[in-house]
């Protein structure tokens, strides 16, 4: 049974914590967290945490694709990852410029991606065959203008659809341009979105592509989202690149060409050569020949003829001492 306390017990205990001698229950004690209703925070930090790790990685992807793409110096950098709402996104884009309503595996789930027109118009100039320089033109681009950049906007695509792919299976779909940013309400202006800022330097010209990731397009997905997830996806991600990069790499035609061998001779020589003289080299008839890729020896040979035209067996493969 409970003890009951007199009346001269329950004051004196009252007293004694007025005056803090005595320490009230924690759970009398409440404590309070601001929130802001108008910005409710809905990506947690281990979701911006793998978000921040993911683009990293689509930066760095991003860069070679460009630069094989375009055949010129390609950088791209990622600047910052961070949950803001749909208006505050659309007000810290310029107008005009190049807008792309995209979507995530489906239309109902918009994505939206723009890109700075001193950029757009460089790499553009870049595939016409210029050296990349967009300048500062305040101006749409033309139809003619959005095809021709259209493959590149496809490319960037691809690129942040095998980064995510890595966490999650998704795939990103271009639907359509714009060239004012008002004109593009894929959400309520209070929706919470993901804002993803690269700085990008392709040639000549410089400028941003931004990502816009609104929280309903990736509700389902987001539980995947997370640093050990990502983690124990990179040996993976890692072999798929390996796997790709040999594939590009096997298809590359290399130069390839036989020395027969060398002689030295003087420029009085070498000025009164006439057809039918015979210069004799530094090798002898049945010495091994050196089979060069481009300027560097790779193997030794022994010459001889296939099927009617001159060919070489290639015997042994030449050491760095060697070459």
């Amino acid at each position: 049974m409970s003890e009951v306390l007199s009346q001269a017990e329950i004051d004196a205990l009252l007293e004694g914590i007025s005056k803090g001698e005595i320490e009230a229950d924690a759970h009398d004690r409440k404590t309070y967290r601001s929130y802001d209703f108008r910005r409710p925070t809905k990506f947690s930090k281990d979701n911006l945490r793998t978000l921040h790790f993911l683009h990293e990685t689509f930066s760095r992807q991003l860069s070679s694709s460009l630069a094989g793409y375009l055949r010129t110096n390609a950088r791209c950098v990622l600047n910052s990852v961070e949950q803001v709402t749909y208006e505050e996104f659309l007000r810290s884009l310029p107008s005009p410029t190049l807008v792309c309503v995209c979507n995530l595996n489906v239309p109902e789930k918009p994505v939206v991606m723009e890109m700075s027109l001193s950029l757009a118009f460089g790499i553009i100039d870049r595939i016409l065959g210029g050296p990349g320089m967009g300048g500062v033109q305040e101006r749409e681009l033309t139809e003619i203008e959005q095809a021709i950049i259209e493959e590149v906007l496809t490319l960037v695509l691809v690129e942040l659809s095998k980064a995510w792919s890595t966490v999650v299976e998704v795939e990103f779909h271009l639907e359509k341009m714009e060239s004012h940013p008002q004109f593009v309400q894929v959400v309520f202006p209070t929706e919470i979105i993901l804002a993803v800022s690269l700085e990008a330097e392709v040639g000549a010209s410089e400028g941003f592509i931004n990502f816009c990731f609104p929280f309903t397009s990736l509700q389902e997905i987001l539980d995947g989202f997370n640093t050990e997830k990502w983690l124990s996806s990179r040996p993976r991600e890692e072999g798929v690149r390996r796997l790709a990069l040999r594939e590009d790499l096997s298809s590359v035609r290399a130069p390839l060409s036989v020395e027969l061998g060398k002689a030295r001779i003087s420029l009085a020589d070498l000025r009164n050569l006439r057809p039918g003289q015979v210069i004799r080299l530094d090798a002898r008839v049945d010495d091994a020949v050196v089979v060069k890729i481009g300027r560097t020896p790779a193997y030794s040979a022994w010459p001889g003829t296939s099927r009617g035209r001159m060919a070489v067996r290639i015997c042994a493969k030449l050491d760095a001492d060697e070459a």
